[in-house]
């Protein structure tokens, strides 16, 4: 049997196992909207573990990571404190997103806003940056794992060909099982990510000389390497880093579903703790970062580094299986993201202003078809935008970071107001652009101080404006009822 008739057994094998896991949930749903979309509120701690897991450990998790860590050296090992930021979001903000969602039968971020402030406007604004800024993050994710199995093959499956059955693929999946083949699926997806990156790591620091040797002749190119300093790696750009990214994706469409989906309260804990835990894979792209510095140094399209240096470094069969991995944290973003398109077209949009009155089977089928339009508009994206994983993911995060001060508003300030939390978004979300294309600050950089400037604009309306009561109300209703529940647990 030929090598590359080896390679592409492992590609086909890769590529077709959510076909086996999609056939398995199939025959574990029930026909539901709720079931289809957030496993009837009843998802276990495995699977709810692998798909935050691996929803949240993307390509700019990998590739974007080993990029940076090649060009700037420590700056994106705030990566490690971010995931500690993320864990504490999920486990205590998450806690509270689900009791409201579980009370009042939330299943998109709209419904939680729609509620509480009950503000037409707040509400159509959520939906719109819940579609915006996921669409350019998933046609990253999309376009890099199509790129890395026409890597992988040596240019048998143009990325082109490989990005158009990546989609069929989630298609079909997604229409057979909805969140829980996209769950199954991801603990196929993040096992292979996980382990990729600690092997792809390992692997090329010890064709460098190990780590002490590697970082050493790494500092003897380059003295600022090793030291998070002035100039490209200022503090400031780390601690804009940790705080957005982690917030960006905590407040994505894909993570709201997840925790409505959760079956118990309980689960947080562990996940949060399990999401912690899983930050040591980041010592692969550390590792490689560095060693691509020695095995290939001054290459221009960054975000390519850790793809060149594995194909010059490892055996084929590693290195095609290697690639596998990387690409799946890429497609296990994409999945999530695609689902979470169908479900805000489905419940926010089609539900809420073209026929409220639709019935069960039928938004069912909409979800369904919904599902196939998200991945050919991801598809017909992907041909015509590119862009680097960094920037993509900054751009995404820095728009949905936004929704974060109104949710925090709302689960502990009695004070907030609606019309305070739509100038506060339009005004973050206005200055973040204005920022990054007019100042041409780094997007990093905008979204971070657009966040500021809408907490700054949320709070002190919500002080100024006159009080609206019944979101008052609502807010100590919502919080008197989640911490007696929680006291009688204690209890």
């Amino acid at each position: 049997m030929s090598g590359m008739t080896i390679i592409l057994m492992i590609i086909f094998a890769f590529t077709f196992v959510p076909l086996v896991l999609a056939e398995i949930a199939r025959n574990n749903s029930v026909p539901t909207i709720e079931n289809f979309f957030i496993q009837g509120r009843n998802m276990n701690v495995l699977l709810s573990f692998f798909t935050v897991y691996a929803t949240w450990t993307s390509s700019f998790a990998f590739l974007g990571s080993t990029a940076s860590f090649y060009v700037n050296g420590p700056l994106y090992s705030t990566c490690f404190a971010w995931n500690i930021l993320f864990a504490l979001l999920f486990m205590t903000v998450g806690k509270r997103v689900w009791y409201y969602g579980k009370l009042k039968g939330y299943m998109t971020a709209t419904d939680f806003f729609d509620d509480i402030y009950n503000n037409k406007h707040l509400s159509f604004i959520i939906t719109l940056i819940a579609l915006i800024f996921t669409i350019p993050y998933l046609t990253a994710q999309l376009f890099g794992g199509a790129y890395l199995i026409q890597t992988a093959s040596g240019g048998l499956i143009p990325w082109r060909v490989a990005g158009l059955i990546f989609c069929l693929i989630m298609i079909i999946y997604l229409w057979a099982g909805g969140l829980r083949a996209v769950a199954m699926t991801d603990i196929y997806y993040g096992t292979l990510t996980f382990l990729s990156m600690i092997i792809a790591g390992v692997f090329l620091i010890s064709k460098t000389g190990g780590v002490e040797e590697t970082f050493r002749a790494v500092e003897m190119i380059d003295r600022s390497y090793n030291i998070l300093s002035s100039h490209k790696n200022d503090a400031f750009m780390y601690l804009a880093m940790f705080v957005l990214v982690p917030m960006g994706a905590f407040m994505g469409p894909p993570m709201w579903i997840r925790m409505y989906a959760i079956k118990s309260i309980e689960a947080f804990h562990l996940i949060s703790l399990l999401i912690v835990a899983a930050t040591i894979m980041y010592i692969g792209p550390i590792f490689a970062g560095a060693a691509g510095r020695i095995l290939s140094p001054g290459m221009e399209n960054n975000d390519m580094i850790l793809i060149r240096v594995i194909m010059m470094e490892m055996p084929v069969i590693l290195a095609v299986g290697i690639l596998c991995g990387i690409s799946a944290a890429a497609l296990s973003t994409a999945n999530s993201q695609i689902h979470a398109l169908a479900e805000i077209y489905t419940i926010d949009i089609h539900k809420r202003y073209i026929n409220s009155d639709e019935s069960e089977k039928k938004l069912l089928s909409i979800g369904k078809k919904a599902v196939i339009a998200g991945a050919f508009i991801a598809y017909g994206l992907m041909l015509i935008i590119s862009g680097s994983i960094i920037k993509m993911g900054a751009l995404a995060f820095s728009g949905t970071a936004q929704i974060f001060i109104p949710v925090f508003g709302a689960l502990v300030w009695n004070r907030s107001n609606s019309k305070a939390a739509v100038v506060g978004i339009l005004a973050g979300l206005s200055s973040d652009i204005m920022l990054w294309l007019l100042a041409d600050f780094q997007i990093i950089y905008a979204g971070a101080l657009s966040l500021i400037i809408n907490g700054m604009v949320f709070i002190i309306l919500s002080i100024v404006l006159p009080e609206e009561k019944a979101t008052r109300e609502r807010i100590m209703a919502y919080k008197d009822k989640f911490y007696r529940q929680k006291y009688q647990k204690e209890i």
